[in-house]
């Protein structure tokens, strides 16, 4: 490779390599081992056991690289928004030509004015009574329709839409974009809020829940959810609002306002809506379990049936079979009306389902459930209906067999003879004169003999 000519006012190239090595000296000589003190932010704990943050003040900030040997004497646990002295060694990064501090010790310097802002905002909206749990609204748990105000780019977004489409393919959701950082973020954010609670006025569709939210970032990055102006705005809200800004350890002040807590945008999609799919296999155990209580109930009532005819005189047969035979086709009836029954309510079932995935008719599902609820306590009812009408009709047979028993036609004053052959005597040519005969009556018996004919 041919290099340009050197002259005094261009002197001859240099590679990058060597530049960047050549700045690396430059840096280590001028500042060498230093003592600097400023603000955490973006604290990264590596798998490999090194940390890495940014340390910064108003207006400059530097990388930082805290290896493993040297971390592992740190005492504390390095937080964002944490103020701290850092003894390092400036120098530049090669593979990216980055100016950073290589750090060998970290002393805490006291609260990073961040952290002291948002704790002096915490405790003054606390005092007022924003965080109480009393004031909270609950969350619907079958929501007809959810706004949701995040950024429309992003993963996130379209992470809260993969949610709802699998757990919830009825639910209406309506994204309100606005930015989520950077300055005046948290205005559009507020006007985002109330824009949504006062809905029909504002020419938007209502909805049941609220999700306000972003993806993770760095305490500046998650700022303006920590805004006093947010706060007011999720506070006055008349929509219950699921908060979900950042992972499961960022905390904001809107966390503490919201009526929920999401630990990440996903979770708070989750958060608001059933899972369909749960439901409905919920839904088919039930009517499995509907069909077998009516057939242990029509059992239940065969079997007491068949108790109660073998306790009676044998008499008794001839008496029930007619109603005994009534009741085995009441029986057959029943249970062919309530397999009709179900059938259908399969039936509907599954056309409902078929219908929701082919139109994807979001709206209708929360109609269909109370459909399937109706039919439900309609055959229940029918159920019901029929065992009454069994109970009935048993009391009536058993009223009439009592009324034809032997016993009770004794007890109004007749009486039973037999001749010494336990033959029944209902005739006088029956008996013959001297003959000693066994009468009965309704509260024992006792022997006479026959005299002659009259």
């Amino acid at each position: 490779m041919e290099f340009p000519q050197e002259t005094a006012s261009a002197p001859r190239p240099i590679t990058v390599k060597q530049l960047v090595y050549r700045l690396r000296d430059v840096v280590g000589i001028a500042v060498g081992t230093q003592w600097v003190v400023g603000e955490l932010s973006n604290v990264k704990y590596h798998t490999s056991g090194h940390i890495y943050f940014t340390l910064k003040e108003q207006g400059a900030e530097i990388f930082c690289a805290f290896f493993k040997n040297a971390a592992a004497r740190c005492p504390l646990r390095l937080q964002e928004g944490m103020k701290v002295h850092v003894l390092g060694n400036a120098t530049v990064y090669p593979d990216r030509g980055q100016l950073q501090l290589v750090i060998k010790e970290v002393r805490a310097a006291g609260m990073g004015d961040l952290q002291a802002r948002f704790l002096e905002l915490k405790e003054k909206l606390q005092r007022e009574g924003l965080f109480d749990a009393e004031r909270k609204k609950a969350i619907p748990a079958f929501p007809r329709s959810i706004g949701i105000v995040t950024s429309s780019t992003g993963a996130v977004i379209q992470d809260m839409r993969h949610v709802l489409e699998r757990r919830a393919p009825w639910v209406k959701a309506y994204l309100l974009p606005v930015r989520v950082q950077g300055s005046g973020a948290e205005r559009e954010i507020a006007a985002a809020i109330r824009a949504w609670s006062h809905a029909p006025h504002n020419g938007l569709p209502p909805v049941d829940v609220l999700i306000v939210g972003r993806g993770g970032g760095s305490i500046e990055d998650l700022w303006n959810f920590n805004e006093e102006i947010v706060a007011r705005a999720i506070h006055e809200c008349t929509v219950p609002v699921i908060s979900a800004v950042g992972h499961d350890t960022d905390f904001t002040i809107a966390d503490f306002v919201a009526d929920l807590r999401a630990p990440t945008p996903t979770a708070a999609a989750e958060l608001a809506t059933p899972d369909g799919p749960e439901w409905l296999r919920k839904l088919g155990r039930m009517e499995q379990a509907l069909h077998a209580s009516a057939r242990h109930s029509l059992l239940h009532a065969r079997l007491k049936l068949d108790v109660y005819l073998r306790g009676r005189l044998l008499d008794a047969d001839s008496l029930l079979a007619p109603y005994a035979q009534r009741l085995d086709g009441m029986e057959e009836s029943l249970l062919v009306s309530s397999a009709f029954r179900i059938q259908q309510t399969s039936l509907l079932i599954n056309q409902l389902e078929h219908k929701l995935q082919l139109s994807h008719p979001r709206h209708l599902n929360r109609e269909r459930a109370q459909q399937l609820s109706a039919l439900q306590s309609r055959l229940f009812h029918a159920a019901t209906v029929r065992m009454t009408a069994f109970s009935s009709s048993l009391a009536l047979l058993q009223a009439r067999l009592e009324a034809h028993s032997p016993e009770q036609t004794l007890s109004r004053g007749y009486a039973l003879v037999e001749n010494e052959k336990r033959q029944l005597i209902r005739k006088t040519d029956q008996v013959h004169a001297g003959e000693k005969l066994k009468v009965r009556v309704f509260n024992g018996h006792f022997f006479v003999t026959a005299d002659k004919h009259q």
